[in-house]
C-alpha cells in the first residue's frame, strides 16, 4: 500500500515497479508533445483544411502546450491534497479521452480540443511522477531516480516526431498515433489499479488557490507581452512595455501578498528565504531560456543561412536534443556519486554555455569540418555538448528544490520547478529575440537592394547586397548565442553559490 506522506511504508520492494509504471505513463504523454509535427499535412486534410494554409495548423501544436501550461500551476498542489496515484490515474484518463477526441475529430475545433485535453492530462503527470519519485526515495538517494524520470521525458520528446512520422507513413494512417494511446493508458491503469484502489495515500484539504493561479497567470502573460517585440525594427521590447511591465510587477506583488495570507497557497513564498530553493528555481529558468533559444534558432539558422530543408534542419536540431536525455541520466548518477548538487548543476550549465559560445562562432563553412577524422563533424560535437550540458543540470537542480520543500509541499514544489522552466523559456526567449531582431533591423536599415533595369553593375551590386544581409544574419545569431552563453554562465555561478550539498541518504 502506497502512502506518500508516511515514508517508511512508501519504501517497499515494489517502488521500482511503481515508478516504472508511472514513468511509462509520463513517457507516453511526452511522446505526444511534438508527435504531430510530422503528421500535420494529413491531419489538415482530414478536417478539410487546405494544405496551402499551414498557419491553421498552429493550434494543433500549441493546443497541447496550452493545456500543459493551464494545468501546471495547480497540478502539484492537487497531488499533495488528493495523492500522487489518484491524480495520475485521473489525468491518464483525461489524456486518453483527449486522444479519442483527436483520433475521431471531424473538424479542426474538435482536433484542437482533443490536443488541449491531452496537454492538460499529460502535463499534470509530470509533477505527480517527480513528487512520487521524491516520496519513494530518501533525500540523499533520489537524484539518480529524478535523472532517470527526466531522461525518460526528454527521450519521449525527442522520439515523438519520429514516432509520428513512422505511423503516418504506414498503412494505418495518422489517427493511429492517438488510437494507440487508449489501450496503452488502459493497460497502465489496470496495472496500477490495486494501489489506486487501496487508497493508502493521505488526503489533504481540497481548497484550491484559484485567485493565486489567476494572479500568477496574469503576471506571466503581461511580462511575456511586455518583452515580446512585435515590431523589432522599431523597439527591442513590446509596444505596451511602458504599462505592461508595471502591471506585471503589480500582479506578482499581489500574488506574493495573497500567497503569504491564504491557508492553502499555490507555493509557500516563504521558501524563497532558502537560498537553495531560490537558486534552484532561478537556475532552472535560465536553463529553460537556453533550451528555448536552441529549439527555435538552430532550425531557423539552418534554413536561413545553410539553405537546409525542414527535415535537414530537424536532423541538425536532433543532434542537440540527443544530448539532453543522456545528460539528464548521467547528471543524476554523478550528483549522487560526487555527493554534490552544486558541482554537477554548475558543470552542466558551464558546458552548455561553452557550447553556445562555440555556436556563436559558426559561419558558412561550420557544418563541414570533421571531428578528429571521425564521421562526426565539429558542429555535431558542439551541438551534442550543448544538449548534454542542458541535460546534466536537470536532476541535481530538481533534487535540490525538492529537498528544500517539506513532504506536504512536494507536489507543489515539482509544479513550481516546471513552471519556472517554462517561465525561462517564454520570458528569456522573448527578451533575447527582441533585442537581437532590433539589432538586426538597425544593422540592415541602410541596405537598399539594387534595381535591375538598365543597371550594368546589377549582378555585382546584388551579390554585395546579399553578402551584407547574410553577414547581418550571422551577426544576429552570434549575438543571440553569446547572450545565451552569458546567461548560462550566470546560471552556473548561481548554482555553485546557492545549492546546498547533497544530504546523506537516510530513512526518515
Amino acid at each position: 500500500m502506497i502512502t506518500p506522506f508516511r515514508p517508511p511504508r512508501l519504501r517497499s520492494v515494489n517502488r521500482t515497479v511503481l515508478l516504472g509504471l508511472t514513468g511509462a505513463g509520463l513517457f507516453l504523454a511526452s511522446l505526444d508533445a511534438y508527435v504531430v509535427v510530422t503528421a500535420l499535412l494529413p491531419m489538415l486534410k482530414s478536417v478539410n483544411i487546405a494544405v496551402n494554409r499551414p498557419e491553421q495548423a498552429t493550434p494543433i501544436i500549441t493546443g497541447f502546450l496550452l493545456g500543459y501550461l493551464a494545468i501546471m500551476p495547480m497540478a502539484g498542489g492537487l497531488s499533495d491534497r488528493f495523492g500522487r496515484l489518484r491524480l495520475f490515474a485521473v489525468c491518464l484518463v483525461l489524456f486518453a479521452f483527449g486522444s479519442l477526441l483527436t483520433a475521431t475529430a471531424p473538424s479542426l475545433a474538435q482536433l484542437v480540443t482533443g490536443r488541449v485535453l491531452q496537454g492538460a492530462g499529460g502535463g499534470a503527470l509530470v509533477p505527480a511522477v517527480l513528487a512520487l519519485a521524491a516520496d519513494l526515495y530518501p533525500a540523499g538517494d533520489r537524484s539518480p531516480v529524478l535523472g532517470a524520470v527526466s531522461a525518460l521525458q526528454e527521450i519521449g520528446s525527442v522520439l515523438g516526431p519520429l514516432w509520428g512520422g513512422l505511423i503516418t507513413a504506414s498503412s494505418f494512417g495518422w489517427t493511429w498515433i492517438f488510437w494507440i494511446n487508449i489501450p496503452a493508458a488502459a493497460l497502465l491503469l489496470w496495472a496500477l489499479w490495486p494501489e489506486v484502489r487501496a487508497g493508502g495515500e493521505e488526503r489533504r484539504p481540497a481548497n484550491l488557490d484559484w485567485l493565486g493561479a489567476l494572479l500568477a497567470t496574469a503576471g506571466l502573460s503581461l511580462l511575456t507581452l511586455a518583452l515580446y517585440a512585435a515590431t523589432p525594427e522599431q523597439s527591442p521590447v513590446g509596444d505596451g512595455f511602458i504599462w505592461q511591465l508595471p502591471a506585471a510587477i503589480v500582479c506578482f506583488g499581489l500574488f506574493v501578498w495573497h500567497e503569504r495570507r491564504t491557508p492553502h497557497p499555490l507555493i509557500n513564498v516563504r521558501r524563497f528565504r532558502d537560498s537553495s530553493f531560490t537558486g534552484s528555481a532561478l537556475t532552472n529558468a535560465i536553463a529553460g531560456a537556453g533550451l528555448m533559444v536552441a529549439l527555435v534558432y538552430i532550425p531557423v539558422l539552418a534554413n536561413a543561412v545553410f539553405s537546409m530543408n525542414a527535415s535537414s534542419a530537424a536532423l541538425l536540431l536532433f543532434r542537440l536534443m540527443l544530448g539532453i536525455p543522456v545528460g539528464a541520466l548521467l547528471g543524476g548518477f554523478l550528483a549522487q556519486r560526487l555527493r554534490s548538487y552544486r558541482f554537477v548543476a554548475a558543470l552542466g550549465l558551464l558546458l552548455a554555455a561553452v557550447g553556445f559560445l562555440m555556436l556563436s562562432g559558426w559561419n558558412e563553412g561550420s557544418l563541414t569540418p570533421h571531428l578528429l577524422g571521425s564521421p562526426l563533424t565539429v558542429a555535431d560535437g558542439e551541438l551534442l555538448l550543448t544538449g548534454f550540458g542542458l541535460g546534466l543540470e536537470i536532476a541535481p537542480v530538481s533534487a535540490a528544490l525538492l529537498d528544500a520543500v517539506g513532504e506536504t509541499e512536494r507536489g507543489a514544489g515539482a509544479s513550481f520547478l516546471i513552471v519556472m522552466r517554462l517561465v525561462g523559456m517564454l520570458v528569456g526567449f522573448s527578451l533575447v529575440a527582441g533585442f537581437s531582431l532590433w539589432e538586426f533591423h538597425r544593422a540592415t536599415a541602410h541596405l537598399i537592394p539594387p534595381l535591375p533595369g538598365l543597371n550594368p553593375n546589377f549582378a555585382t551590386q546584388y551579390a554585395i547586397y546579399v553578402l551584407k544581409v547574410k553577414q547581418a544574419i550571422f551577426d544576429e545569431y552570434h549575438l543571440i548565442f553569446r547572450a545565451t552563453a552569458v546567461a548560462l554562465f550566470i546560471g552556473a555561478l548561481l548554482a555553485a553559490l546557492t545549492l546546498r550539498p547533497l544530504p546523506r541518504p537516510r530513512w526518515r
